[in-house]
């Protein structure tokens, strides 16, 4: 069973309607036409831009071109990190994934639509993704 893990940390991309560069983080999981997609906002860079939400389209459509996925195959799950929501580390947002559904039009991936994800579970499935190639070689 042949797996590829790509990271792009950070990734960057630029908006159509904005000249400013964002930026979130990437790993894409393939087997065979497969392609796992896990989005990542950068919560401690103050200079990344746009949300990952935001841009999920753009961002998807640019793999997929990149790495010329069929649509169909590509499953995308977004991630927003624990993080404190003040100075004093009393509120906090917990850990959030969602998997997103593209509509296919033309070359683009548009219309995302989000579906809460379990946190734990799926932590628990990209880490066993990741550690898989740490134990082959592969990373």
């Amino acid at each position: 069973m042949h797996m590829t893990h790509i990271e792009h940390k950070p990734f960057q991309w630029i908006h159509a309607t904005g000249s400013f560069i964002n930026r979130c983080d990437i790993d894409i999981f393939l087997h065979d036409k497969q392609a796992l997609i896990v989005a990542t906002e950068r919560e401690e860079d103050a200079a990344s831009g746009m949300s990952v939400s935001s841009g999920a389209a753009i961002i998807a459509t640019i793999l997929m071109q990149k790495y010329r996925l069929e649509p169909e195959n590509i499953h995308w799950i977004e991630h927003f990190p624990e993080k404190l929501l003040d100075s004093r580390d009393v509120y906090r947002m917990g850990e959030v994934y969602h998997r997103v559904v593209f509509e296919f039009q033309g070359n683009r991936l548009l219309a995302p639509r989000w579906k809460p994800l379990d946190a734990e579970g799926t932590r628990v499935f990209i880490d066993a993704l990741k550690n898989s190639w740490e134990i082959s070689g592969l990373l």
